[in-house]
């Protein structure tokens, strides 16, 4: 008798100090490694849904659950204070096998009640979950009223073709009456049909703590149109009507494009930095070649016709005598014969001061004016005020003008800004700029860019047209021919129209 009472004595005390039963200890350990997401990225991730309410009677075994990958620490607090606790503020304790995911109680107390929260780190990322448990009456005969919500669905977007997950859970407690069924299912909301349990489309149920608490994962692979709308999921404890329905909608994805420069994927980065870098030049290159030509078309194509306005010519082409050869050989034929414009041609005299004066009584008769300038056919030396008397000079004929330099002009980048000194009275204000005349344009001729001066020019003249013949202009035959007298007549035609002029 006093063995036996010994063994009961020694049963009794090994079921007190038991920390947990059979049935606990595998939930403890199983529950982060079952139903985890599929198809994760690398990194910090929850590898399952965080259970955001959970609820317990006092004196039950309660745990609460924070399942993750990827990570280095993982801290508890409770109500923002860290684990460990003092044993009047929580009972809660780690459960190690569980790599610190997992907190439990053997007993719950009212003290227990609060925000616990998981915060888990790694090198470079931080995760935090939050779990709200609140601790129900002293009943013994259990929870008694509707079921609580521990975890609600949320709707999703997903594309087509893929796998959509939708989870529900919720408190229940123990059922004090010996036929109550509780129940947790999935349907369409538009329907009551209740949704199979296998196939592409299937639902399975979950539970915990004793089924205490349940749950249930509707699972949908590759998504039709059809599969797209609202879904209830609907708990019951068993007990009349005392029900609850939790909604999730499935929404359709639109496919986009996706750079997708996760994982620390530093190559990819690259590779777009190049292309990126590679797509700036080409564009770069082809607008620094193409842009002129391209000006040039829309301007011709576009552009209305300067054409019934009482003008015979589109160029009058200027020049002096030792700047022949150029216009004769080269102005003249490329503007005519490639181009089709129709020009004439004056010769100035030495006597840079009046030019304006010789080609006043022509302008009228042309579109542009075009004035070829050279350091030969200045008599006052090739210099920036030289330049700049020209300037000044051709500023007041009454069309547009295009000065061409045989040479680069002194000082050109005085000639594009506006002088400072252009209103002073002490005499400089003969350092006249082509920013002074709006209407001046200077282009230098370049024989080793020759492209680039004729679209600039075109740029400058009317609107090409096609070739008409005209007899008040002089074609390039006969300007080949007045200029095939000798020397000694073109001096005295020279002559000639200065002494008319004066």
């Amino acid at each position: 008798m006093a063995r036996f009472v010994i063994t009961v004595a020694l049963l009794l005390s090994l079921t007190i100090f038991v920390p947990k039963t059979r049935a606990e200890d595998n939930e403890l350990k199983d529950y982060c490694s079952m139903h985890r997401f599929e198809n994760l990225s690398s990194g910090l991730r929850f590898t399952k849904e965080v259970v955001s309410s959970e609820y317990a009677n006092v004196g039950s075994f309660k745990a609460i659950h924070c399942c993750l990958r990827g990570y280095r620490s993982i801290e508890w607090y409770k109500d923002n204070r860290p684990y460990p606790w003092p044993g009047g503020e929580s009972s809660f304790i780690l459960y190690p096998e569980s790599a610190n995911q997992t907190i439990y109680t053997q007993e719950v107390r009212a003290s227990d009640a609060g925000r616990y929260s998981c915060r888990a780190r790694n090198d470079t990322t931080a995760l935090e979950g939050d779990i709200s448990l609140s601790v129900l009456g002293e009943d013994s005969s259990g929870y008694k009223g509707r079921p609580l919500p521990t975890y609600k669905p949320s709707s999703q977007l997903v594309p087509l073709g893929g796998t959509a997950r939708l989870f529900c859970e919720a408190y229940i407690g123990r059922a004090y009456i010996s036929d109550a069924r509780n129940s947790v299912m999935w349907r369409r909301s538009d329907s009551n049909v209740t949704l199979p349990n296998h196939g592409r489309l299937s639902q399975y149920r979950v539970s915990r703590e004793d089924d205490q608490i349940v749950g249930s994962y509707l699972v949908i692979e590759e998504i039709s149109l059809e599969d797209y709308g609202e879904y209830m999921c609907q708990v019951s404890n068993g007990v009349d009507d005392d029900d609850i329905k939790l909604p999730a909608h499935l929404y359709r994805q639109e496919p986009h494009f996706n750079v997708g420069l996760q994982n620390g994927s530093w190559r990819k980065s690259l590779l777009l930095a190049v292309l990126v870098l590679v797509l700036l030049c080409s564009v770069a290159a082809f607008y620094g070649r193409c842009w002129l030509p391209l000006t040039l078309l829309c301007r011709d194509k576009f552009y209305s016709l300067e054409e019934n306005d009482g003008k015979i010519c589109d160029a009058l082409i200027c020049y002096h005598e030792k700047d022949v050869n150029f216009v004769v050989g080269t102005i003249i034929p490329t503007l005519e014969t490639r181009y089709r414009y129709k020009c004439n041609s004056v010769e100035l005299s030495n006597l840079s001061q009046h030019w304006n004066l010789e080609i006043n009584p022509h302008a009228m008769a042309a579109r542009r004016l075009v004035v070829v300038i050279s350091p030969e056919s200045l008599n006052t030396g090739w210099t920036e005020s030289s330049v700049s008397h020209v300037l000044k000079l051709l500023s007041n004929i009454p069309i547009r003008t295009i000065v061409v330099a045989l040479k680069e002009p002194p000082s050109s980048s005085s000639l594009m800004k506006r002088s400072t000194q252009g209103n002073r009275d002490d005499g400089a204000s003969n350092r006249a700029t082509a920013a002074d005349y709006p209407d001046v344009e200077v282009l230098r001729w370049h024989e080793a860019n020759e492209r680039e001066f004729w679209y600039r020019l075109r740029l400058s003249l009317p609107a090409m047209r096609p070739a008409n013949s005209d007899p008040g202009c002089q074609s390039v035959a006969m300007i080949v021919q007045a200029n095939s007298k000798t020397p000694h007549q073109q001096k005295v035609r020279s002559r000639e129209s200065l002494e008319v002029l004066v």
